[in-house]
């Protein structure tokens, strides 16, 4: 359904964000503020090959409350839940215009 992901860009495929490797995860999140230049799309419930996998909404819930405990204080963002046949995914737009010149006076 999607193409595969590309390692530069500022959009990011998540099958599933648990509670761990949240540093991690803020890691990308900068990388790909960074590469959107104030702007992120995060896709959960998607392999990195752009294959749709969950059917299970909570896992979606679940995933995208973990997400935004890690990155909520550094971006305005929206949610947007989609179905396709039995499955399900998410699609987070991230902003913070801002972030960028404070990534670049951090490294």
């Amino acid at each position: 359904m999607f193409e595969p992901e590309e390692f530069y860009g500022n959009i990011e495929y998540k099958l599933y964000i648990g509670s761990q490797k949240n540093d991690r995860i803020f890691s990308q999140f900068l990388f790909r503020m960074r590469e959107g230049n104030g702007k992120a799309i995060y896709i959960i419930g998607i392999t990195d090959k752009g294959k749709l996998h969950i059917r299970d909404i909570k896992l979606i819930y679940k995933s995208i409350k973990n997400f935004l405990n890690i990155v909520e204080n550094y971006a305005h963002y929206k949610i947007k839940l989609f179905t396709y046949n039995s499955y399900v995914y998410s699609i987070i737009t991230l902003y913070n215009y801002d972030i960028v010149k404070k990534i670049e006076f951090i490294t």
